[in-house]
């Protein structure tokens, strides 16, 4: 479930952060800061759902590794 949350804001965030800059460049008016700014927290939220679940699987593959090699100790 985080990493669909993550996947989303990335998704959603990071083509609406360019395309809200490409305005912006394009119309001359405004700075291309603004959009960056506005856009980054949903990017960065994004990134970091990912990465924590990422962590979340490999700590799980751990665990369950250890699991399986005592429940083949314990059999032996």
């Amino acid at each position: 479930m985080l990493t669909i949350a993550g996947f989303f804001l990335l998704g959603v965030g990071f083509p609406l952060t360019l395309i809200m800059t490409a305005i912006a460049l394009g119309s001359g008016d405004n700075s291309p800061f603004v959009p960056a700014a506005i856009g980054a927290p949903p990017i960065m939220l994004g990134y970091f759902a990912c990465h924590f679940a990422s962590q979340r699987m490999v700590k799980a593959k751990t665990l369950e590794k250890e699991r399986r090699q005592a429940a083949a100790h314990e059999h032996c």
